[in-house]
């Protein structure tokens, strides 16, 4: 596939290059600089690759941190194992991963196979999405379904090649049922292994042996990875402020999910708190009351003895959940 072929078959939207003036507005060297030694040490193992709306990410990251640090920095203080600084400066490390962003995209339009790998990418999305899709449906050999829900996150050109063999060798089971046609199929074939060609030519003439699009989305990445992993601590210090009320305050970071979730083993409350609520800013903190029990037909007056149960059980329900996300230690 040419790269002018694969041009043609973008937008804008899809190649990410038309958000670079809002990436430009929030971007910082300095902050980038001051992370990069943490954003190095990661373990290759943990790197997540970063599928967010940077600049929205930002956005995100700055409200999380006015609600916690702003309003309530003396009492996430006094948590355990939370550095309130280390939070503070969240914003800061956004700016970071705004510029290693910055450098990805332009690293994509001086790149001579730029275009080329970033179709790749969305290629693998969408593969990696149908498998997800039809591995949950039950529509792929018990092997293959185990291989989408374990197999840990490869290197790309592998993963569009895997996928694309795992997806043919269930032709006859998904004919019909599948989102990804024979052509995408075909196509993200093509484009890795013409990629891994270029790839080879570039890492024999570089100095390190690697194309530097690859360098740079790599650190990209790990600032993802390093504002993702801090991020939940912001998340469980909000939770704990702010209890049921937390993704209001602290909104979760924007990121692509697939299609269909895969298995998990949190807590059904603790994913009913992660959907993504309707933002809206209150001026305090919203007040820690017992939980209401639907009332009958006819109300009884209600007896001290009976709203002193309700507040126990209130309190030891509070007491589990924070247990559950770790804020108190469990006495097991």
């Amino acid at each position: 596939m040419a790269a002018d072929d694969v041009r043609r078959s973008e937008t804008p939207e899809e190649n990410g290059l038309d958000d670079a003036p809002e990436l430009e507005t929030i971007s910082s060297q300095m902050a980038y600089d001051a992370f990069l030694t943490a954003a190095k040490a990661i373990e290759p193992g943990l790197i997540e690759e970063c599928c967010a709306d940077v600049v929205l990410t930002y956005h995100t990251v700055m409200r999380g941190v006015e609600s916690v640090v702003g309003s309530g920095a003396v009492l996430v203080g006094k948590l355990p194992n939370v550095n309130v600084e280390e939070l503070s400066m969240l914003p800061r490390l956004a700016q970071g991963l705004a510029f290693a962003a910055l450098q990805v995209q332009r690293e994509l339009q001086s790149a001579s196979f730029g275009m080329l790998f970033e179709r790749a990418q969305l290629l693998r999305r969408k593969l990696r999405k149908a498998a997800d899709a039809l591995a949950e449906a039950n529509l792929l050999a018990e092997a293959d379904i185990d291989e989408v829900r374990l197999q840990a996150p490869r290197e790309l050109l592998e993963d569009c090649l895997a996928l694309a063999a795992l997806l043919r060798r269930n032709e006859a089971r998904i004919a019909g049922r599948s989102p990804v046609t024979a052509p995408d199929i075909r196509e993200a074939e093509q484009v890795a292994e013409k990629l891994r060609t270029l790839l080879g030519q570039q890492g024999d003439a570089s100095d390190g042996g690697t194309p530097s699009l690859v360098k740079v989305i790599e650190m990209r990445d790990r600032f993802w990875t390093l504002l993702n992993q801090r991020h939940d601590m912001l998340w469980r210090c909000g939770a704990w402020l702010f209890g049921r009320a937390v993704d209001e305050r602290v909104p979760p970071l924007p990121i692509r999910q697939s299609v269909v979730r895969k298995p998990r083993n949190a807590p059904p409350e603790r994913e009913a708190m992660r959907k993504v609520a309707e933002p809206r800013r209150s001026v305090s903190p919203p007040a820690i009351v017992p939980a209401r029990v639907s009332p009958p037909a006819i109300v009884p007056v209600r007896e001290s003895a009976r709203h002193l149960g309700d507040l126990q059980r209130d309190l030891e329900r509070k007491t589990r959940f924070l247990i559950r996300i770790g804020v108190i230690p469990s006495q097991r």
